[in-house]
């Protein structure tokens, strides 16, 4: 079991980790659970733990519910799929609540039962969180282990984040535009809600994960980048399977436009600015986009 080749995606938040997870899902040498994000590494603590056990029953309750729906309906196929989905589901809040003496019901939840396959993967973005001396125990999980990064243009990936937030926290009265800016307003002006930020911070991840990862094992990648034919056979490269034809479409989860308010972009955008500069510095070349970004910053 410790010889598996297990693939950690690490985010970051709303980076492209659903396309990334979809690219795989549907790849013939992968396989992946029904559960996107399995935050095994990430609840070792019992609040976290706890917190995210009481998530996983919410989502079940909801999975039987449309499960028992789509049997009314005769709809055979998602039976199945909801099926398995509450499967992967039942046995991952098994393994969190059990001990954690060592991780083999973990990596034997990650494979069993999934066939052979040249990777199995775990993509919990908020692993990107982790203390080093976690974070070293979940790399060494297998001999095998890979990690992977994803960075997307920096106030994108902001905006993206907060867009989400407001969707998730939007009472019926409430404005969803308003909502948006007002979370963007209150990280400016009062320094609330930092973990968004945190989300973003490349540079303070990036450092870390050189820091406990062996470099061979890590692969950083520019999101924008990584969803092109030529991007996307290196990721493959990177992974040891086959080359994609066909890429998944690039917009998942993206949930509708919002437009930031004209005063408050030159404000987010200075924030940013050293984000930029320290992703250029320290890991390559800019995409397009984000060079464009750091001229308006400049201009």
């Amino acid at each position: 079991m410790t010889d598996v080749s297990v693939l950690f995606c690490v985010g970051a938040t709303k980076a492209g980790t659903t396309w990334f997870y979809r690219l795989l899902h549907d790849h013939p040498d992968c396989a992946l659970p029904a559960v996107k994000e399995a935050h095994y590494w990430d609840t070792f603590d019992a609040e976290d733990r706890e917190k995210q056990i009481a998530a996983f029953r919410i989502r079940l309750r909801e999975m039987r519910e449309q499960k028992a729906a789509a049997q009314a309906e005769g709809r055979g196929w998602q039976v199945d799929n909801l099926t398995r989905r509450i499967d992967d589901m039942k046995a991952l809040i098994a393994v969190i609540e059990a001990g954690r003496a060592d991780d083999r019901a973990y990596l034997c939840w990650l494979t069993q039962g999934r066939g052979q396959a040249r990777l199995y993967a775990d993509m919990t973005p908020n692993y990107a969180t982790l203390p080093d001396a976690l974070l070293d125990r979940m790399v060494n999980a297998t001999p095998t282990a890979k990690v992977a990064y994803l960075m997307r243009d920096p106030l994108d990936r902001l905006w993206s984040h907060i867009r989400m937030q407001a969707r998730r926290q939007r009472q019926s009265h409430e404005i969803y535009e308003k909502k948006a800016n007002n979370i963007l307003h209150r990280i400016l002006n009062k320094a609330q809600e930092t973990h968004i930020l945190e989300r973003g911070d490349y540079a303070g991840v990036i450092r870390k994960l050189r820091r406990v990862v062996p470099a061979e094992r890590l692969m950083v990648a520019f999101s924008e980048t990584l969803m092109t034919p030529q991007g996307c056979a290196q990721l493959c490269a990177f992974l040891g399977i086959t080359p994609v034809a066909d890429l998944p479409q690039e917009a998942v989860h993206e949930g509708p436009p919002v437009v930031m308010l004209d005063k408050l972009r030159p404000r987010a955008q200075k924030l940013l600015y050293e984000q930029y500069d320290w992703v250029a510095r320290n890991v390559g070349p800019l995409p397009q986009n984000w060079q464009d970004n750091c001229v308006r910053m400049t201009a």
